[in-house]
């Protein structure tokens, strides 16, 4: 049991689950709280991801100190993005950030000056050299941001700047009657929140080991958008409880427990994708507001 605790293979799982858990808690405050429906996640995770391997092995710059770097240059890149879009409907914003997304995706991260285009950035070192439990600490170390991240939300919701961003998400016009520079707090919040994204895109980078920009693809910002709907968009518990719903259960555990042979293997993705369609039909068809949903938004 020790040894599969420490192993490279539940320490991934674990990274992966918690990154997965932080960017569906961002889209929660982004589109619940804020009333921001960005489809962009993948964007600005690639950006930090990104940044951060390029501060790191390109200007020999400390890990820690790239992941701030990287997640400061996402938000500087949201901002002229949310200066364009935020005074937009809700359907405008979307279409802008999947385009945004898909900008990044298909020209930035595939130019060879830039990114090492598909011949790759280069190895990205494991910042933790705990010995063989570097890889296990490195995940509790990606859990402790997390935690941190969803505590930053909980308060984030009950302090006066977040029932303001309520306020603005249920009525902008009432809130701007009453003096609240509404689009400059949109376009703030907007901006922290996608630097948060770079900053857990840049949390990712040492876990794939060797960057190419196939790994940056739309599935990251369908796969948060599908577990908050699953878990509930108006609680920060659905954003967990959606990614345990479709990430854990589907690519993990499933694996675990039903080893199959490699032919059959390769069918997996295609089941699970049509399991996750299945189950968020029910979901929607039973439980409209999600496994979490209350009946108030912003609960």
């Amino acid at each position: 049991m020790i040894s599969f605790l420490t192993s490279g293979f539940f320490a991934s799982m674990l990274s992966f689950l918690a990154i997965y858990v932080a960017l569906t808690v961002i889209l929660h405050l982004q589109a619940n709280v804020a009333g921001v429906v960005n489809f962009g996640i993948a964007g600005f995770w690639g950006i930090g991801m990104y940044a951060t391997s390029i501060f790191l092995l390109r200007f020999n710059i400390n890990f820690w100190i790239s992941i701030v770097l990287g997640a400061i240059v996402t938000g500087l890149i949201a901002l002229p993005l949310a200066r364009i879009l935020l005074n937009l409907d809700g359907q405008a914003v979307l279409v802008g950030t999947l385009a945004f997304a898909s900008i990044v995706e298909n020209q930035i991260f595939v130019n060879r000056e830039i990114t090492g285009g598909s011949r790759g950035l280069g190895t990205i070192p494991m910042p933790i050299d705990v010995g063989p439990y570097r890889f296990i600490v490195y995940g509790l170390v990606v859990v402790a941001f997390v935690v941190a991240l969803i505590l930053y939300a909980w308060k984030l919701k009950k302090a006066p700047f977040g029932r303001l961003l309520f306020s603005i998400r249920d009525n902008e016009l009432l809130s701007r009657s009453l003096g609240k520079p509404t689009f400059r707090h949109k376009i703030i919040f907007f901006a922290i929140t996608c630097g948060l994204i770079g900053l857990f895109g840049g949390l990712t980078a040492p876990l794939h080991s060797f960057l190419l920009p196939m790994m940056v693809s739309p599935t990251v910002t369908f796969t948060a958008w599908i577990a908050l709907m699953l878990g509930g968009q108006s609680k920060i518990s659905g954003a967990v409880i959606g990614v345990l719903a479709t990430e854990f259960v589907f690519f993990y555990l499933l694996r675990v427990i039903l080893p199959l042979p490699a032919e059959a293997a390769q069918m997996v993705p295609f089941f699970i994708y049509a399991a996750y369609g299945l189950m968020l039909v029910l979901v929607l068809m039973f439980k409209p507001t999600g496994i979490m949903g209350g009946k108030r938004r912003g609960n």
